[in-house]
């Protein structure tokens, strides 16, 4: 099963361009956010990056699994809002 916490530090890697901005902005060092994308790499068997000089290139699987990571915090996302909504509307909850 994948971690999701290792797919969200290559979702963060991705989206931002690199390991550098992406310890930034989730305030993590890049040496954690560099090691939890090894070892999704290493569970899924597959590079997800390539390095092009000092810049990192998402491999053809990084793109598909860039996809699916985008579907699934996109569902998350919504998931937050309805639970959210729901608690407003049925219970009279500020969430």
């Amino acid at each position: 099963m994948v971690n999701y916490k290792h797919l969200r530090y290559f979702w963060a890697a991705a989206k931002e361009g690199g390991i550098a901005r992406a310890s930034e902005r989730l305030h993590l060092t890049p040496q954690t956010i560099s090691g939890q994308i090894s070892l999704l790499e290493e569970q899924l068997g597959e590079a997800l990056f390539t390095k092009s000089g000092r810049n990192l290139e998402l491999t053809e699987t990084g793109r598909l699994v860039l996809s699916y990571a985008d579907e699934i915090f996109s569902l998350g996302s919504e998931m937050e809002e309805v639970v959210r909504k729901i608690l407003v509307t049925v219970w009279g909850k500020n969430a």
